[in-house]
């Protein structure tokens, strides 16, 4: 019997997010309601790019904007920068509010990270957005695993 040897060397450390600004790319953009407080809100699904030497590379960072409790309308002025800080052309139409959030995905932003203390630990939340310094986006996306396919057992396979 041969032995086994253990080898640390390609060993990762659990990496977490530091208050600087990461290049980031859009994942997803979405309105839905928050399952935890049942509130709607817009989510933006940012990652980490992989194209740009940086820390937490492919990691992502979600980041919540909620209405106004007492309009229930969303602060303009904040969505707004969102949208100019993604290279969203000024005067630019949609169809609808979804096209819009759509229009946000792949889109390039230079994302600082904040981190918030709540119950002793420490989250990161997106402080504020500003244009990417390298806005033609190279970033890989890693592939969608395409889960199970059923396995084909013969009843003569079966030892029972």
């Amino acid at each position: 019997m041969a032995g086994f040897t253990t080898d640390f060397s390609e060993v990762k450390e659990h990496a977490e997010f530091k208050e600087q600004p990461y290049e980031m790319i859009v994942y997803d953009a979405y309105e839905a309601i928050n399952d935890r407080n049942g509130k709607k809100r817009i989510v933006i699904d940012y990652v980490v790019r992989n194209d740009i030497k940086q820390e937490m590379q492919n990691f992502h960072l979600w980041d919540e904007q909620y209405p106004n409790s007492q309009t229930g309308k969303y602060h303009i002025g904040i969505l707004m920068g969102k949208a100019k800080a993604l290279g969203i052309k000024e005067g630019q139409h949609y169809d609808s509010f979804e096209a819009f959030l759509n229009d946000f995905k792949g889109r390039t932003a230079k994302v600082t990270v904040k981190l918030d203390e709540y119950n002793g630990n420490k989250y990161p939340k997106v402080r504020y957005a500003n244009q990417s310094e390298v806005p033609n986006s190279q970033h890989v996306w890693k592939e969608k695993t395409t889960g199970f396919t059923q396995a084909e057992i013969e009843e003569d396979d079966l030892p029972f």
